[in-house]
């Protein structure tokens, strides 16, 4: 029992030796730095110097700039003509290659090579919360050279990848002119007249949409070599649309010209009864609203509650409206679309009694191939100058789309000094850990 005792008795004084020899090596770590102070304080010096070294030579060969998208459609993760956004395109084969080429480093790097010099990150994170993602518009692109590119800065490469991005985004994003082009063969000579002369209203009509929106947008704008304005090309349309184009149609129903007479007459006979059968339904739909509202009784708003509609479209009951505003909008959409058909109904009847009286011959025929063809020049012209300044106005515009802010960083950030000072001051524990850990050791051998 005695033997048990001592050896208890020895375990728990064993615990305050252990603690005082720490404390005693404490204490003399805390001598050596009183004696040496100078050679830690050299020390954390040449660390922090030898960091902030580091530091300034990796940066040095890197430069940042901020790229913000400065159009509507940006907030939507889209492109100015609407299609999908990607910042990795700046990354791209296409753009590579212009760099290659700007920078002169044709045969001395891959445009894959090239792409891994470049970093690209959003300027806030995607992730708002678990159920919100933003959508940035704008974003941190990084550019580092290296050993292929001796003789370039890397302030230098990213201004030249800045510019050849930018002639990408505009070329490929900044306008759609895809709407002006018009071949002839889209009017389909082998089919009717008639069918040809649809298409060109079609197309005209297109053109002044297109050229109205450009006017809108900017009323006064001249370009710059011709001198031609948006709205001196919205008249031309009209005077196109009501001339021009007025009179084709004129002269082929005037005359009766058709490549299939019968066939044509047969179609028009079949439109005419599914327009007056669509016109009947339609006047139907009008005199059951209209009986509809003749029987509603006034005093039912007292006891009735009605739902109805609100602006937004959301439903709710109400006494003050009876329901009958409804039913009134959809008689005057009813007898609206009434009045359509009886037009069509009124303008194919016209063509049949004409198609039926008078016979065309080739010269005719020849006189309305003529005039098609003519009208198709005009309106390649007229496509071609709308192209010509509007090709002009959206590339002033589109160079705007984006833009590029200088993220230049100073000396302190180049020297990285708050990591470098933390690095440093890291150092300098680790190492008084070590005299501390070699003190204790130090005194356990003199014990031993």
């Amino acid at each position: 029992m005695k033997e048990k005792n001592k050896i208890r008795t020895g375990e728990s004084a064993g615990t305050p030796g252990i603690s005082g020899k720490v404390w005693n090596g404490m204490r003399n770590a805390l001598k050596v730095f009183r004696k040496r102070w100078r050679f830690f304080l050299i020390v954390f010096m040449l660390v922090f110097l030898a960091l902030c070294g580091y530091h300034y030579f990796v940066n040095k060969h890197t430069a940042s700039t901020v790229l913000s998208l400065d159009y509507e459609e940006a907030s939507k993760g889209l492109t100015p003509n609407r299609t999908r956004f990607n910042i990795f395109e700046i990354q791209g084969g296409e753009v590579m290659e212009r760099l290659i080429e700007y920078a002169g480093l044709e045969g001395k790097i891959t445009p894959k090579e090239l792409s891994e010099c470049i970093n690209v990150q959003a300027t806030h994170d995607k992730s708002i919360s678990g159920s919100v993602n933003y959508i940035s518009t704008s974003f941190v692109v990084e550019f580092t050279v290296n050993g292929a590119m001796a003789g370039r800065t890397a302030e230098d490469m990213l201004s030249l990848l800045c510019k050849a991005y930018r002639e990408y985004f505009v070329e490929h994003y900044g306008y759609n002119h895809s709407i002006l082009s018009f071949e002839i063969d889209d009017l389909k000579f082998n089919d009717e007249y008639l069918t040809a002369v649809d298409l060109l209203d079609l197309k005209c009509s297109q053109l002044e949409k297109y050229v109205q929106l450009r006017r809108r947008e900017s009323k006064n704008y001249q370009e710059p070599d011709t001198g031609i304005t948006f709205s001196a090309l919205e008249q031309r349309v009209n005077n196109f649309y009501d001339y021009d184009l007025a009179k084709l149609r004129s002269y082929v129903i005037e005359n009766g010209i058709a490549n299939d007479r019968a066939g044509l007459i047969s179609m028009l006979d079949y439109k005419i009864r599914m327009d007056r059968l669509m016109y009947s339904k339609l006047m139907a739909a009008y005199d059951e609203d209209n009986n509809g509202i003749r029987m509603y009784d006034a005093a039912m708003s007292a006891v009735v509650m009605i739902p109805t509609q609100d602006q937004t479209m959301q439903y709710y009951m109400s006494r003050t409206k009876t329901g009958m505003d409804n039913m009134a909008l959809h008689a005057d959409a009813q007898l609206a679309g009434a009045t359509e058909r009886l037009e069509q109904i009124e303008y194919s009847t016209y063509l049949t009694e004409k198609l039926k009286t008078r016979l065309s011959d080739r010269k005719k025929k020849a006189k309305a191939d003529a005039m098609i063809h003519e009208m198709d020049e005009t309106l390649d012209k007229l496509a071609a100058d709308i192209q010509t300044a509007d090709s002009a106005y959206t590339s002033a515009r589109a160079r705007n789309y984006i833009s590029f802010s200088d993220d230049s960083r100073g000396f302190k950030d180049q020297i990285d000094l708050v990591h470098s000072l933390l690095y440093s001051v890291l150092a300098l524990i680790a190492l008084l850990a070590c005299v501390l850990l070699w003190k204790i050791l130090s005194d356990k051998e003199k014990e031993v």
